[in-house]
């Protein structure tokens, strides 16, 4: 039992669009971390921020995922964003917005990790596509995993600098 325990620490899996393509062993626990951190803040702005026309989908994707990986700041944004009608907009104009990860730089000098996240997003509607900034920054923190934020980290203080139309 032991080696299988020890087998299966600090292996991660390479995924590509949600379909794993391969395992790989980090003995590193800084790389390990720095990959975990990468992931989770990457995966979050991907639940929270790319949308398809679809009440659902949406709200699966936020609701059911990304709110876990957040604290209240991320809540707080997204009943805003609800009580502004967005995502019902999206749904009704048959929007489709795909977020364009351009950089995560993460401070590990400092506890909670300062982050800071830099991208676009893509929004098709009618054929056209036009892209919008997204930056946004926040700390990342270690907290205990759950089955709902298998990562055990947490992004806390989250705020969106810019998403402004380019």
């Amino acid at each position: 039992m032991y080696r299988t325990n020890e087998s299966v620490k600090n292996r991660f899996y390479l995924l590509d669009k949600g379909q794993k393509v391969g395992a790989v062993r980090i003995n590193d626990p800084k790389r390990a971390l720095e990959i975990l951190c990468n992931g989770h803040i990457g995966n979050f702005h991907e639940l929270f921020f790319s949308l398809e026309p679809d009440l659902r989908f949406i709200k699966r994707n936020i609701e059911g995922k990304a709110l876990y990986m957040i604290d209240h700041s991320g809540e707080r944004l997204y009943n805003r964003l609800v009580d502004q009608n967005y995502y019902e907009d999206v749904a009704k104009s048959d929007y489709s917005i795909e977020v364009e990860q351009d950089s995560i730089s993460i401070e590990y000098a400092r506890y909670p990790y300062p982050f800071r996240f830099v991208g676009k997003q893509r929004i098709t509607k009618n054929g056209d596509t036009e892209y919008r900034n997204l930056i946004t920054t926040g700390y990342i923190k270690e907290t205990t995993s759950t089955p709902n934020n298998l990562n055990g980290l947490r992004i806390i203080h989250f705020k969106v600098v810019d998403n402004n139309d380019l």
